[in-house]
Parts: C-alpha cells; structure tokens; sequence
C-alpha cells in the first residue's frame, strides 16, 4: 500500500538575476530551492517540517499543492501524480492552507460567515442550496470551537482577537473536509497563551476528520505538541528525517543540534557547528557541491565535499551526514 502523500527526489531550481543585465544573459546564476528532497505522509499523520527562514519549507508546500512544477522527481498525492491531479478542479478541495498571518490572510470586508462559505462557493458551486452551505459553515464553526456559532457568523475580522481569527481560518479550511492542510507558521503571530490552544485543536481535528497534516515552523519547541514525524531542512535539503520523538531526544545532525540550542536559549557555543558573523552564513556562502553545512559545521572532514547520502540509522531515523557512515556501516 503506497503512502498518502509521497515526494521522491523533488528538485527545483530558480534563477538568480543580479542585476537589470543579467535578464539578458545566458549565464545566470541558479539557486537550487529543493535539493532532492524524499518523504512520505500516511493519511491523519502530522509532518512537520522544519528550519530557518529560507530553508525552503514554504517551496515544498507549493509543490505539493500544485502551484509550482518540481523541475524533476515526483510528488505522489493518494498514488496518483499531483502534475495529473492539477488539472482536476476537485484536486484543489483536498488540500487546503492555514496562512502564518491571521490578521492578513482574511478579507477585513467580509463577514466571518462568508469567508469560511468561500471553499463550498467554489467547488460546490449549484451541487447544494444557500441554506446547505450555511449549514456546513455551523458545523466548521463547531469544530473550530467559536461558539456560540450564531455571535459569529455576522462578525468582520476587525472584532475578533488573532487566535479567533486564526480559529476563522481553520474553519475555512476544514470547511470541505479536505484530506491535507498545509499549515505555515499558523501560531508563530499569536500570543503564547493561545499557541497550545490551536495547536490543540489542530491535533484534534485531524483525529476526528482524519486529515494529514503538513506543519511548517522554525520553532521545533511547538512541533512536540503535534508532530508525527519530521523533517529538519536546510538550504533545500531534508538533514534529518524521522519519528519526532526519535530525532528531537536523539538529534544527530549538527544543524539539529543548532535549533534545539535556539530552542533552549543555550548560552555557550555548540560543540556541533561554528559560529559565524557576517556573510559567512548567507546563502552566497554556501558550499557548491556535498553538504551545504560544511563551512558551519565542527564535525566535517573531506567526505563532506562529496554528494550528499542519507544514512539511515534505524527505522525510524535517517541524517543525511557522512559523519554517520561509519556509524551505519557498523550497524550492518
């Protein structure tokens, strides 16, 4: 039985123009977003995936979802190809997003009523009656927990605080019972106190709706509360990869262990990777060829230069670090 959602070596490559001249040029440069990334999502999991802004994360999402095209490998949604799928007007009310922004992502002229109507006025389009859909907007309401349903169906966003607005756009997306919900950054602009309460009810939902959910943050202290399974990026590429509890209380790759110091605010300099000031971690600074973290990294040695591996180290956890060959190689 194949995976509900499944990405095999997904690259995708995007131009770099430096200047008005370039446009003109056959030279540019390219910047290599995904990097031959692979996973797989079974159906009501939570993937999380998580890194640094620019890691790539939101690029993977729109793969995914279809709004933009892998330059090579395939992304497998229920087995079928998702390049096949877009083409399908249905494919589009199975995945839906929960935006980071709750205050940006809803239209402030609409009332609450007919922003979570929006879903069903597109796809289920003269299939049921005004009285239907207004129905099945209570239900997401419900499920969402802004009740009492009737106080909140003639509201605008403008009177409503971000965790019911975000709430708001939780509703919108489950509205039509998808299979995925691509959830980016959706409690990183709420206050802490509300953070746990979404995060909750996200966990919930996917229970009692049975839905996948793909969790992008930079946070991996919020990703504990939800995730299944997951996976640390870095400049295009999945570093590590696994059961959550696996890799987040036995991390082994050094940008792991970079975000968990981020994590508990650790004061002393990491044993795993260097420290830099200035442009010596901007993209530009990255290696061209084997692991882009090797000019960061304490453990690397000359393997490092060479085409990045994945090792897996058991079942459950893979890093894609040669400092681990050995390791593997031992356990075989």
């Amino acid at each position: 039985m194949s995976p509900f959602l499944l990405l095999k070596n997904v690259n995708k490559i995007f131009p770099i123009h430096r200047n008005l001249f370039s446009f003109f040029s056959k030279s540019n440069h390219i910047r290599k977003v995904i990097d031959n990334v692979s996973l797989e999502v079974g159906a009501g999991e939570v993937m999380v995936l998580a890194g640094e802004s620019g890691s790539g994360k939101t690029t993977l999402a729109k793969l995914i979802m279809g709004s933009l095209t892998p330059d090579s490998g395939t992304i497998y949604f229920e087995g079928n190809d998702v390049q096949v799928l877009k083409k399908k007007k249905k494919f589009y009310s199975l995945i839906q997003m929960i935006h980071q922004d709750p205050y940006s992502s809803l239209n402030p002229h609409l009332k609450v009523k007919d922003i979570v109507m929006e879903p069903l006025k597109i796809h289920d389009r003269g299939s049921s009656s005004k009285e239907e859909k207004i129905e099945q907007v209570r239900i997401a309401l419900r499920r969402t927990k802004l009740e009492p349903v009737d106080e909140f169906l003639d509201k605008y966003p403008t009177m409503l605080s971000g965790g019911q607005r975000q709430r708001v756009s939780i509703a919108r997306a489950i509205v039509k019972i998808p299979k995925l919900i691509i959830a980016d950054e959706p409690v990183s602009m709420l206050d802490i106190s509300v953070r746990a309460e979404i995060l909750s009810l996200l966990n919930d939902l996917r229970k009692s709706l049975n839905i996948s959910i793909i969790y992008i943050t930079h946070d991996l202290a919020t990703s504990r509360f939800i995730g299944d399974k997951i996976g640390i990026m870095f400049a295009g590429n999945i570093v590590e990869y696994g059961d959550i509890d696996e890799v987040l209380h036995n991390p082994l790759h050094p940008y792991t262990w970079m975000l968990l110091d981020a994590v508990t605010f650790a004061s002393t300099e990491s044993k795993f990777y260097k420290t830099f000031s200035g442009s010596n971690t901007s993209a530009a600074a990255l290696p061209l060829k084997g692991c882009k973290f090797y000019n960061r990294c304490k453990l690397s040695f000359a393997d490092c230069t060479q085409d990045i591996q994945q090792f897996n180290i058991n079942k459950k956890h893979a890093v894609s670090c040669f400092y681990y060959k050995n390791v593997v190689t031992n356990l075989n």
